[in-house]
């Protein structure tokens, strides 16, 4: 009994986030969406085709990754919560 509440309570600090890994999350979140949006405005003023494709395709990866970062913390915090 006493290693399943062992266990468990290593389960439960293993599922908390600190407040300095949130800001840093926040931090990544913020850089991705910066990325994707000079991504965007490169494609809106490029001229050459293949470059257009290259800066959209990084666009919708860095959204991409920006949308399984928040569904990951969310899956998270609901999980510890």
């Amino acid at each position: 009994m006493f290693n399943q509440q062992q266990a468990g309570a290593s389960q439960q600090s293993v599922n908390l986030v600190s407040s300095k890994e949130l800001a840093y999350i926040s931090d990544c979140l913020k850089n991705e969406e910066l990325l994707a949006k000079i991504a965007v405005q490169g494609v809106a003023e490029s001229q050459n085709q293949q470059l257009k494709q290259k800066l959209a395709q990084l666009s919708q990866d860095r959204l991409q990754n920006t949308e399984l970062l928040v569904r990951t913390l969310q899956q998270q915090t609901q999980v510890s919560h």
